[in-house]
């Protein structure tokens, strides 16, 4: 009878009794330590059952009694393994067909274990690490037809070459991926057949639209294994071909054969991104940057390019790439740019003399210096000029696209300040200022929630609270000595 009830009444009733078994049900799990003083095993808290464990759980007696054909429910008592959607209760029986399938590996055995009863013994045992990717490639080798409902898949934490091999063959199986997030070792590890196929175009059109490379160092003793310097060179196969790759986005900093320029390069040749993001690396450089920004110049709609740095403001690399064009109207050489983040060796008012751009909301320029300058801001008069003249273009194409009814606001960060063109506002340290000036400057300073990085407060370091003043008396400052540029 409860099956005959209206979606969204039995939604609201299987919601209501999930929660209350949540309050109910086993929320901490058990190991067992061997060190004590009287030499017994003891049972200690591990910490809190994982999330899509509780969410399991609390489901149990509900998946056993209510069926909905738009509800996914397999069980595979034969190995243990369970494949369940955790928000099909949530989701109307209008969206049938349009949702993404989630898939978590528990096991049936392991519930048993929540709790350990009576003396437990001393006996080691061992867990593999990775019981829950082979279990997923069992899953899929056993059943292929489920591949064809992942639409979104993310790997995290397996970098070797055994579980690369494992992830390349659960890809195999998901032939309908839409958006995918691997290791950057399956760029290594990958052949140019893994690749050709992952990126290619299939029966009806459709292709992967979205895909992160996620790098972390490793430990010293996994960098000096041999058996992980293995590269089969992809990128080298002409049947790769990233044409139909809408966003890419590598994200983090590795010490073991990580992504570079050269593999951006490569990337270019059949790249047509509209959305890039280049976050936490040191080995990118800009060379990489201009590639694919060049062979996605027409398409390119987010760029963002936050290198790694101990401070976030440094920046090793040249002001001009190989061929001598200048970065900053590389940028604007973009027609459809709208959302940009990006951090340069040096800026200059080129960034902001297109106001045909199509930059919108907040747009956050980092840079360490001057285009065609050297030295100290503070002290060469020209370039501190060329660096106001920069300030003022911005705040001309910041009103040329008020004008246009779009609402633009530019932030420059150089050397510790952050410079707010629209309100002509100046962000900084300014304490060694108002000790040098014996508390005559600056005046009337008001407080600042921006920090050394942006609007997320301080950077972690012994750095004072940012206060803010205007330029003109940021100017003064320099003048008289209170302030370093």
């Amino acid at each position: 009878m409860i099956s005959r009830l209206p979606y969204e009444l039995l939604s609201a009733i299987l919601e209501e009794a999930a929660y209350s078994n949540a309050q109910e049900i086993q929320q901490y799990t058990y190991g067992v330590d061997s060190t004590s003083t009287n030499g017994k095993a003891q049972r200690v808290l591990r910490g809190h059952v994982a999330n899509d464990s509780m969410r399991w759980l609390s489901t149990d007696a509900i998946r056993q009694t209510v069926e909905r054909k738009r509800e996914v429910n397999v069980t595979f008592p034969s190995n243990g393994a369970v494949m369940v959607d955790t928000f099909s209760l949530r989701w109307p029986p209008w969206m049938h067909g349009t949702w993404s399938l989630r898939i978590v590996i528990e096991w049936t055995q392991s519930r048993k274990l929540d709790s350990i009863h009576g003396c437990p013994s001393r006996d080691v045992f061992y867990r593999d690490p990775y019981c829950s990717l082979r279990k997923t490639v069992d899953l899929f080798t056993k059943y292929p037809s489920l591949g064809s409902s992942v639409r979104r898949i993310f790997f995290d934490g397996f970098y070797g070459v055994e579980t690369n091999t494992m992830i390349l063959q659960v890809l195999k199986y998901c032939d309908e991926l839409d958006l995918v997030s691997l290791p950057w070792t399956t760029l290594r590890y990958g052949s140019g057949e893994d690749w050709s196929r992952l990126l290619g175009s299939r029966d009806d059109g459709t292709a992967l639209t979205s895909l992160e490379l996620l790098a972390v160092d490793l430990k010293q003793s996994q960098i000096t294994d041999h058996g992980r310097h293995v590269d089969k060179h992809p990128l080298d196969s002409p049947t790769v071909n990233f044409g139909h790759l809408q966003r890419l986005k590598l994200s983090g900093s590795s010490n073991l054969m990580p992504v570079n320029d050269d593999d951006l390069i490569a990337i270019s040749r059949t790249a047509r991104l509209r959305e890039l993001h280049i976050t936490g690396t040191t080995s990118v450089t800009t060379k990489g940057l201009v590639a694919l920004g060049r062979a996605s110049e027409d398409t390119l709609r987010v760029l963002e390019h936050s290198p790694l740095s101990d401070d976030g403001f440094e920046h090793p690399n040249a002001s001009c790439t190989d061929d001598g064009s200048h970065l900053c109207e590389e940028i604007v050489h973009c027609p459809h740019l709208r959302d940009l983040a990006i951090s340069l060796p040096t800026i200059c008012g080129d960034l902001f003399s297109n106001t045909s751009v199509n930059w919108v909301g907040d747009v956050q320029i980092r840079a360490a210096g001057i285009c065609g300058q050297s030295g100290r801001l503070d002290k060469a008069a020209e370039a501190r000029q060329t660096f106001f003249n920069s300030l003022s273009q911005a705040r001309a194409l910041i009103q040329a696209q008020r004008k246009r009814g779009v609402e633009l606001n530019i932030e420059i960060f150089i050397d510790h300040l952050i410079f707010e063109p629209s309100k002509s506002l100046v962000h900084a340290d300014l304490s060694v200022g108002e000790i040098l000036s014996e508390g005559t400057w600056p005046e009337m300073p008001d407080p600042s929630f921006k920090g050394p990085y942006g609007q997320t407060g301080q950077y972690g370091k012994d750095e004072r609270a940012y206060q803010c003043i205007s330029e003109d008396e940021f100017v003064e400052g320099l003048r008289k000595g209170y302030i370093s540029f």
